[in-house]
């Protein structure tokens, strides 16, 4: 525990001085404005798009941005030949960078009026969180510097993402939720009011999102410890 709570106080301290808090804290602010003023004339889905496209995924950039500022500052050579594990260091990242998507997501939400599943949107938003952490952590790895990153990651992105239109189906043929995109958007759809999703095809849902989430930080788990060891 000690160890976990080390890094979760380096993270923080690492997105405040590169200034990652307030870049994404401004953006924030803008898409909350425009939600408020313009909240009552955009159906839900405008909220659900926006919650899945950004908040939901920032997870995949910021984490690779803080990665690639960790190399540079030989931090993570440093980690590589400490008592940490590849485990502790990829759950102290999914914490904090989950926990800023949840409160940018919350902040969007209660910017637009109207009835909101709570339980539902912060299950969604945080097995889609940690499902692009997980995919973002062995791609961050092929990348030597923070722009190559920002600019070659999408290309890895874009086909995550292609699949997520599909969620606007209704009603949704229950076999698309076997991608993790369609599932993820789904369930962010349905907490929001869009749509008439049936008990069914939320469980699928569910457990597909569980099911990607798992396997991809599981993936990012063996990923780290090429890195940084087995310990």
């Amino acid at each position: 525990m000690s160890a976990l709570r080390a890094l979760l106080v380096h993270d923080l301290r690492l997105q405040y001085r590169y200034g990652i808090h307030a870049a994404y804290g401004t953006v924030i602010a803008l898409y909350a404005a425009l939600l408020f003023f313009a909240g009552p004339y955009l159906p839900a889905w405008v909220l659900a798009l926006v919650i899945f496209s950004d908040p939901s995924a920032l997870g995949f950039f910021f984490l690779g941005g803080l990665m690639l500022l960790e190399k540079g500052e030989g931090i993570r050579a440093a980690l590589a030949i400490s008592p940490v594990s590849a485990r502790t260091y990829l759950l102290a990242k999914t914490i904090t960078l989950t926990a800023l998507a949840l409160a940018a997501v919350i902040v969007l939400t209660l910017a637009k009026s109207g009835s909101v599943n709570w339980p539902l949107l912060v299950t969604g938003v945080t097995l889609t969180s940690m499902f692009y952490i997980g995919i973002g952590v062995p791609i961050a790895l092929r990348f030597n510097s923070v722009n190559a990153y920002l600019l070659g990651s999408a290309l890895f992105l874009a086909p995550a993402l292609a699949p997520s239109g599909l969620a606007l189906l209704d009603p949704l043929p229950a076999v698309l939720l076997v991608f993790p995109p369609v599932a993820q958007f789904l369930l962010i759809l349905a907490a929001l009011g869009h749509g008439s999703a049936t008990g069914p095809n939320l469980g699928l849902a569910l457990a597909s999102a569980a099911l990607a989430a798992t396997a991809a930080l599981y993936y990012a788990h063996r990923a780290l410890e090429t890195e940084l060891g087995r310990k």
